[in-house]
C-alpha cells in the first residue's frame, strides 16, 4: 500500500512539473471522454433503460401495413381495431388511442387547445399505470352515456390549475362540454402519442364507441398497444395477428385484401426513428476517443524520451521492468482520472446542449441527465482509457538502453520507435477521415433535401389550424364559418390572398384519407388497389400557396353545395392512374366509407401540380381535392400569403376568426418556413453533432501531426545545422520535414478512405439523394485532411529552416 502511494505521489509530482504536458494530455482526453459520455447518456435513457411500466418487455404497439400504401406501417382503421381485439389470443389485453385536440376555455374566457388522446378500455392497465391522484379509468367508464371523464397530466394539472387538489371531482369544459375530472397521471409519464406529432398529450379522455368504428377500415389513425400474455414470445404473437388479418382479408376483400399487421416492443417503437441516429453517433464519439487516446500516447512517447536517462538510472540501481510498468501505468491512469474529470464536467454540457437541439419528438429526451450511472461509465472509460493510451510509452520503456540513457544519447533514429510514433499519426487520420467523410455525406444529404421543390411557394405565409366541428353541428354552417373568416382575413393589411385545406403541406400529422377510387367507364377493369388519398379545400387554396394548374381550372366560388360535385386531381394522380388520357371531364367515386361524399359522383375540372405534406423526403401521392363548400369539411387549416410581418398578421387573423367565433380556439399556429424547418429538425440534430465531432476530430489529428514533427524535427535540430552549414537552401529543410509529414497524412488518408468506404454504409438509411459512396464528398474529405496535415506540417518545417547553424550544431 505505502508503494502504492509512493507510485501516487511521484506521478503527481511529475505532472504537475510539467504543466503544459498535463493541460494538453488532459484537455485532450476531455475531447474524448466527454462526448462519448454525453451521447451514452442519451443512449442509456432511451435504449438501455426500460421504460418506466411494469414488465415494460411485454408491452408491444401494433400496426397497420398495407401493399399499396406508401409507408409500411400505417395507423391503425378503427374497425380492424376491433377485430384485433375480439379474435386475437395472444394479448391479455390490446387498446387504442385516438389523437385529438380540444379546446379548454381559460378562466379570462380565451380558448386554448390542449392535445388530448382518447383511449379505449384498458389502456392504462396495459401499462401498469397508476394515478398520481384520484383514480384513473375504469370499464363502465368506456360504456356508451356512462358520462364523459378525463385524466390530466401533471404538467396541465400545476399549469393551468396551480396544482389545486379540488380538480379531482371537479367538471373542466372541453370543446363546450363538462368532463369529470377523475385523476392525475404522475408527473414522469410521457408516452404522449405513440405516432411522430410532437406534441404532449395533456388531456386523456375515455372514449365511448359510437357505432360507425366497425365501418371505417380504408383509413386509419388510430395508435394501438398491446400486454402479451405470459409465455408468449414476440414471434407468437406475430403468428396470430398475422391469423387473423389473413381471416379478414377473406372475409372483407373489398376492404382488407391487402392489409396486413406489424407488430414491434414498444420500446422498440418510440425509438425507431432514433436508433440509427444515435448509433452513429455513437461510433462517432468512438472513433474520437480513439484519437485522442493516440494523441496522448504520442505526448507520452515524446514525453518517454525525454525520460530515457531518467529509465535507464533507475534500471541501473535495480528498478524491476514491473516497477517501471506500474509507475507508468499509474501515471496514465491519473492522467485517464484527470481526463474523466473533464469529460464529466464536459458531459453536464453537452447533454444540455443535445437535449436543446434534440427533435421534439424524441421519447424521454427530457429525462435525460448525468447520473451516477452516467459517471461510473465515465470513470470505466477513462480507466480503459488509461491503459490504451499507457501501453505506448510502457513498452517503450521496456526497451530501454541503459548504457545510451546514462549517455544521453536521443535515440531518434529508433526504427521501432519511428514506427510506433507513425502508426499512431497514420491512425488519427484514417479515423479523423472516416468521420470527416461521415458528416460530409450528411452534409450533402442536408442539402439535398433543402433542394428538394415542395410544390409551393413557402415564403411570406402564416398557418393557423382549426376544427370546427364541434361548434357547428351542420356542413352549411361550417361553409359559412370559413366563408366569413377567410373574407375577414383577405381584407387584412397585405394579405394577398388566403385559402384553406384539410391536410395541408407541414400540418398533416398522418397521411390522410384514404379512398378506393372508381373512374366511370371503366370499372370492370379496376382493382381494389386503385386507391387515392381525400383532400377538402377552399377556392383560395391554391393560390394562396402557388401550387399552379396544370390543366383545366381550380375551385371557385360557384362550386356550392347545390351545384354538381366537382373534383380537383394532382398530377400524380393523373400520371398513375389516367397514364396520358385526360381526366379533365371525367368522373370518379370514391368507396363509401364513414363519410357523406363516398355516395357521390364527381366531376374532374382540373389537375394541379403535387406538394409535398409531411416533409420534403417523402413521395408525392395521388390526391383528388374536394370542394369545402360542397363538402362542408370542418377539420381545416388557413394558409395566408402576406407581404407585412409574418407575426402581426398572425396575430391579425387569429382575432379575425375570434370576431366570427370568440371561443374558436386554434390547433396550432405557425409560419410555413417554421414548420418546414421543423421536420428538418432529426437531420439537422444528427448533421450537427457528427459534424462537431469530425471537426474535434480533424483537431485533434492535426495536433498530433504538428506535436510529432514538431518532436522530430527538435530531435533533429543536429542534423539540420549540419545540412544547412554544409549549403542547404532552406525551403530544402521546408520540403524535408513537409515531404515526412504528407507521407505519414497520404497513408492515414489512404486507409481511412477504405475504413469510410466501409462505415458509410451504416449511414445508408440517412441518407436522401446521395450515395453512401459519394465520390465528391470522399475527394473534399481527403483533400482537407491532406490541406491540414500540411498546414500542421509546416509550421515546425519553416522553424526548422531558420535554426541558426552554429546553435544547431552544439546541440546534442
Amino acid at each position: 500500500m505505502d508503494t502504492f502511494l509512493q507510485d501516487i505521489r511521484y506521478a503527481a509530482r511529475r505532472l504537475i512539473q510539467a504543466p503544459g504536458f498535463t493541460a494538453v494530455a488532459v484537455l485532450t482526453l476531455t475531447l474524448g471522454i466527454g462526448p462519448t459520455t454525453a451521447i451514452f447518456s442519451v443512449i442509456d435513457m432511451l435504449m438501455l433503460r426500460p421504460l418506466p411500466y411494469p414488465e415494460a418487455d411485454r408491452i408491444v404497439t401494433l400496426w397497420e401495413n398495407r401493399a399499396n400504401a406508401p409507408a409500411a406501417r400505417d395507423e391503425v382503421a378503427p374497425g380492424n381495431f376491433l377485430d384485433w381485439r375480439e379474435r386475437a389470443t395472444a394479448f391479455s389485453a390490446i387498446a387504442a388511442a385516438d389523437p385529438y385536440a380540444y379546446s379548454l376555455i381559460t378562466p379570462d374566457g380565451t380558448p386554448e387547445t390542449v392535445f388530448s388522446t382518447q383511449v379505449t378500455e384498458g389502456f392504462f392497465d396495459i401499462l401498469g399505470l397508476e394515478a398520481h391522484r384520484g383514480r384513473l379509468f375504469t370499464a363502465e367508464h368506456h360504456r356508451p352515456k356512462s358520462g364523459r371523464v378525463a385524466v390530466i397530466t401533471y404538467g396541465l394539472w400545476q399549469r393551468r390549475f396551480g396544482g389545486a387538489a379540488n380538480i379531482i371531482g371537479s367538471t373542466i369544459s372541453l370543446d363546450g362540454q363538462p368532463f369529470l375530472v377523475l385523476g392525475i397521471l404522475p408527473p414522469d409519464f410521457e408516452l404522449g402519442m405513440l405516432t411522430d406529432v410532437p406534441a404532449e398529450r395533456s388531456v386523456w379522455v375515455a372514449r365511448q364507441e359510437e357505432g360507425w368504428e366497425r365501418r371505417e377500415r380504408t383509413s386509419g389513425w388510430w395508435n394501438v398497444i398491446a400486454r402479451l400474455k405470459p409465455g408468449v414470445t414476440l414471434e407468437q404473437a406475430r403468428a396470430d395477428v398475422n391469423r387473423v388479418a389473413a381471416s379478414i382479408a377473406m372475409e372483407l376483400p373489398a376492404t382488407n385484401a391487402t392489409t396486413g399487421v406489424t407488430i414491434e416492443p414498444l420500446q422498440s417503437h418510440l425509438i425507431s426513428r432514433a436508433r440509427a441516429p444515435l448509433l452513429v453517433l455513437l461510433s462517432a464519439v468512438g472513433l474520437v476517443l480513439l484519437i485522442a487516446c493516440a494523441n496522448v500516447a504520442n505526448l507520452l512517447l515524446a514525453r518517454g524520451t525525454e525520460r530515457e536517462r531518467e529509465f535507464a538510472v533507475r534500471a541501473a540501481l535495480g528498478a524491476e521492468r514491473s516497477r517501471l510498468t506500474r509507475q507508468l501505468l499509474t501515471e496514465s491512469v491519473l492522467l485517464g482520472l484527470l481526463g474523466a474529470v473533464g469529460g464529466a464536467l464536459f458531459a453536464f454540457w453537452g447533454v444540455d446542449l443535445i437535449k436543446a437541439l434534440a427533435p421534439g419528438d424524441v421519447p424521454r429526451i427530457h429525462a435525460v441527465r448525468v447520473d451516477a450511472r452516467v459517471l461510473v461509465f465515465a470513470l470505466v472509460t477513462s480507466f480503459v482509457t488509461a491503459v490504451v493510451f499507457g501501453l505506448a510509452p510502457i513498452s517503450q520503456s521496456w526497451r530501454t538502453d541503459v548504457q545510451r540513457g546514462l549517455k544521453n544519447v536521443r535515440g531518434v533514429h529508433d526504427p521501432a520507435r519511428l514506427r510506433l510514433r507513425a502508426g499512431l499519426i497514420i491512425s488519427e487520420i484514417a479515423l479523423a477521415l472516416t468521420l470527416l467523410i461521415g458528416a460530409g455525406l450528411l452534409l450533402r444529404s442536408f442539402a439535398a433535401i433543402l433542394a428538394v421543390d415542395p410544390g409551393f411557394r413557402k415564403e411570406g405565409i402564416v398557418v393557423l389550424q382549426v376544427f370546427a366541428w364541434d361548434r357547428r353541428d351542420s356542413s352549411s354552417q361550417r361553409v359559412r364559418f370559413f366563408e366569413e373568416t377567410e373574407r375577414r382575413i383577405e381584407a387584412l393589411p397585405g394579405v394577398t390572398s388566403v385559402g384553406a385545406v384539410m391536410n395541408g403541406p407541414f400540418t398533416a400529422s398522418d397521411i390522410g384519407i384514404r379512398r378506393r377510387l372508381t373512374i366511370e367507364g371503366r370499372e370492370s377493369a379496376q382493382s381494389d388497389e386503385m386507391q387515392i388519398f381525400v383532400n377538402h379545400t377552399t377556392p383560395g387554396y391554391f393560390k394562396a400557396l402557388g401550387i399552379p394548374v396544370i390543366q383545366g381550372r381550380a375551385f371557385d366560388a360557384s362550386d356550392r353545395a347545390a351545384t354538381a360535385p366537382v373534383a380537383v386531381i394532382n398530377h400524380a394522380a393523373r400520371q398513375l392512374y389516367w397514364r396520358g388520357d385526360d381526366p379533365v371531364g371525367k368522373r370518379i367515386r370514391l368507396a363509401e366509407g364513414t363519410m357523406q361524399y363516398g355516395k357521390m359522383q364527381y366531376e374532374i375540372v382540373g389537375v394541379v401540380g403535387d406538394t409535398r405534406l409531411r416533409n420534403l423526403e417523402e413521395q408525392t401521392r395521388p390526391q383528388v381535392y374536394l370542394a369545402q363548400r360542397q363538402t362542408g369539411w370542418g377539420a381545416m387549416t388557413y394558409y395566408v400569403r402576406t407581404t407585412a410581418d409574418l407575426s402581426t398578421t398572425l396575430d391579425l387573423a387569429k382575432r379575425e376568426v375570434w370576431a366570427v367565433d370568440p371561443l374558436q380556439d386554434f390547433y396550432q399556429t405557425s409560419t410555413l418556413e417554421t414548420l418546414m424547418s421543423s421536420t428538418l429538425a432529426p437531420r439537422r440534430f444528427s448533421m450537427l453533432l457528427l459534424g462537431s465531432f469530425a471537426v474535434i476530430a480533424l483537431l485533434l489529428a492535426a495536433v498530433g501531426i504538428y506535436g510529432v514533427i514538431s518532436f522530430v524535427v527538435k530531435r533533429r535540430t543536429h542534423e539540420m545545422g549540419i545540412r544547412l552549414a554544409l549549403g542547404a537552401a532552406p525551403r530544402n529543410v521546408v520540403q524535408l520535414v513537409v515531404t515526412g509529414g504528407l507521407r505519414l497524412a497520404t497513408v492515414g488518408v489512404v486507409l481511412g478512405l477504405v475504413g469510410a468506404l466501409i462505415a458509410s454504409r451504416a449511414l445508408a438509411s440517412m441518407l436522401f439523394n446521395i450515395g453512401a459512396w459519394d465520390v465528391a464528398t470522399f475527394a473534399l474529405a481527403g483533400a482537407i485532411l491532406l490541406l491540414v496535415a500540411l498546414i500542421a506540417s509546416y509550421l515546425p518545417a519553416r522553424r526548422a529552416s531558420r535554426v541558426d547553424p552554429m546553435v544547431a550544431l552544439r546541440t546534442e
